[in-house]
């Protein structure tokens, strides 16, 4: 067999999208929470594409160990393998800041090329190093801003206002303006380590550029949700009309999604780069497409 798609409900997605055959992956988790997944069938291929998504309840770590697994087990029958990791975990442990920490993100990496020979991922974190920094084998951050903005075309871009909540947010805002030409605005933010209370810094007239605007927050992460809502609730002080986000990795699933509600979003968009029941940005498709125009396969 030439090439081969090996994975769960997204794998299966491929398949159909690039009509290749599929294997999917069972799971047994023991009592001492050991994990031991199983292809549901073996074949040799010339090209085996690994794709797997971390689910809501299930651990960070038992999921990375589950794809160590599978890649593993899939160099004994392949004579290639491509590594698709919708979210890449430790990316943001991308530095050293207290003597004796393992830079995470680049341990990670070492051990996905021992047996990856393409290693593709969504919208890596990339704050300190990028994803060349850290892989030595071909590695592609693909980015789905541009392809969320499209989720927003019922909205008038010279009424509405894109932000980055941050400055590391800049990339992911110009992004997702290249084919919504919309005001963008990055804001600077600071924290207190000692109190964790949160500081902004706004460019100049900002209360002019908001008020009664359409404001769309941007950025590649949200975890606790705790964060963007209080940089939500200090971009309303400004009084723009609606208020929406555009998050690619939703870290907790539904329970991030669910507390943007309180500040009564008028959409939200999300991709499927981690299980959760909102998304309305498949990846399946933004793969497919990359793969294809980049020859990776």
């Amino acid at each position: 067999m030439e090439k081969l798609i090996i994975g769960d409900d997204l794998g299966r997605a491929l398949s159909q999208e690039l009509n290749l055959p599929f294997v999917s992956v069972e799971g047994r988790v023991f009592a001492d929470g050991e994990i031991q997944p199983r292809l549901e069938k073996e074949e040799k291929a010339q090209e085996v594409i690994l794709i797997i998504q971390k689910k809501q309840k299930e651990d960070i770590n038992a999921y990375l160990i589950k794809y160590f697994l599978l890649l593993r087990k899939i160099k004994e029958f392949a004579e290639k393998t491509i590594a698709i990791m919708p979210y890449l975990p430790y990316a943001r442990q991308d530095s050293i800041f207290r003597e004796g920490e393992p830079l995470s993100s680049l341990y990670i990496a070492e051990l996905i090329e021992e047996n990856a020979d393409i290693f593709i991922t969504c919208n890596m974190h990339e704050h300190r190093k990028k994803i060349g920094d850290l892989f030595k084998i071909p590695a592609y951050n693909i980015f789905v801003f541009e392809d969320m903005a499209e989720k927003f075309k019922d909205f008038l871009p010279s009424d509405s206002v894109v932000i980055g909540p941050d400055e590391e947010a800049k990339a992911f805002v110009d992004n997702f303006c290249k084919n919504f030409l919309a005001a963008k605005i990055v804001i600077k933010k600071t924290r207190d380590f000692k109190t964790g209370k949160i500081n902004f810094i706004y460019p100049e007239k900002m209360a002019e550029r908001l008020k009664e605007k359409d404001v769309i927050i941007v950025d590649d992460i949200i975890s606790t949700g705790n964060t963007i809502l209080e940089t939500a609730q200090a971009i309303k002080t400004f009084q723009p009309k609606t208020i929406s986000f555009a998050f690619v990795h939703s870290i907790f699933g539904d329970k991030a999604i669910d507390q943007l509600a309180v500040v009564n979003p008028k959409k939200i968009v999300f991709t499927n780069t981690l299980e959760n029941s909102y998304y309305t940005v498949d990846i399946v498709k933004s793969f497919a497409r990359n793969l294809l125009e980049k020859k990776i396969i």
